[in-house]
């Protein structure tokens, strides 16, 4: 089911130390992606792996409806590329999403982070022009 009609410009997926083994990480985190994407494939992939109290912290503020704020704090973590997004909810939407069921990691959030109709419109409009 696809939510939003334009690839997310980010994806970031956050597990539960202890989350996937390093060398597995971008395989399950790609695979989390396609199972869960509300909107269709693409964007840059991340991933986090937190402590079970940090995780726990992220996983309330989510359930509580704060989706700015914990985007934030998890893109502030993954390095310059995703500090980008930070405080940007005029350009983007932030939308995650829970599974609290993942058979080998439990709880697992997705974080998508997915271009507003009018930024993608003015996108658009410099691709023309050059």
């Amino acid at each position: 089911m696809q939510l939003y009609e334009h690839a997310p410009a980010l994806n970031v997926v956050v597990f539960r130390a202890a989350g996937p083994p390093d060398d597995q990480l971008d395989e399950v985190s790609a695979d989390f992606t396609e199972r869960k994407t509300v909107c269709p494939l693409g964007g840059g992939l991340g991933y986090l792996t937190l402590e079970p109290d940090d995780f726990d912290r992220i996983w309330t503020g989510v359930s509580n409806g704060d989706a700015q704020g914990t985007a934030d704090t998890v893109l502030y973590f993954l390095g310059q590329n995703a500090q980008q997004f930070i405080d940007r909810s005029e350009d983007f939407i932030y939308g995650w999403i829970g599974v609290d069921d993942e058979p080998i990691y439990e709880r697992v959030l997705l974080l998508q982070i997915i271009p507003r109709p009018h930024l993608i419109e003015m996108m658009r409009k410099r691709v023309e022009m050059n």
